[in-house]
């Protein structure tokens, strides 16, 4: 079982792509590091830690995939997705998964603003 790959830089936070059970090659952990800087960046101006850990699927069929985004300071993110054939699949549907709650979240937090035109307008 290899390491887990550590990608830390200072304008970005730090990507854990890491496998349990699992051998994570370098095509797939290429794919998911790329795809979690895009998701860091797009939400938050990027997240402060992402880790990803690719696993056996449940009942030891398929694949399993955990994200978890630290995007800010007790603001923490999670998402799990299985696919019977696919690891890529499998993570495809954990980050959508934790995108969906980065976009509730960062909505939540627009709305609460003190000046917000469109809620103004409502009223």
């Amino acid at each position: 079982m290899a390491a887990p790959q550590i990608r830390d830089t200072e304008a970005e936070g730090r990507i854990i792509v890491s496998g349990h059970q699992t051998d994570v090659g370098d095509a797939l952990r290429t794919h998911a590091t790329e795809q979690a800087r895009r998701l860091s960046a797009k939400y938050f101006d990027g997240a402060e830690d992402i880790t990803i850990t690719f696993s056996p699927g449940g009942k030891g069929a398929g694949f399993g995939c955990n994200v978890r985004v630290h995007a800010a300071k007790g603001l923490f993110f999670d998402g799990h997705g299985e696919h019977s054939r696919n690891a890529y699949t499998a993570f495809a549907s954990a980050l959508e998964r934790v995108a969906k709650q980065l976009r509730r979240q960062k909505r939540v937090m627009r709305e609460d603003k003190p000046v917000n035109a469109t809620k103004e307008g409502l009223f």
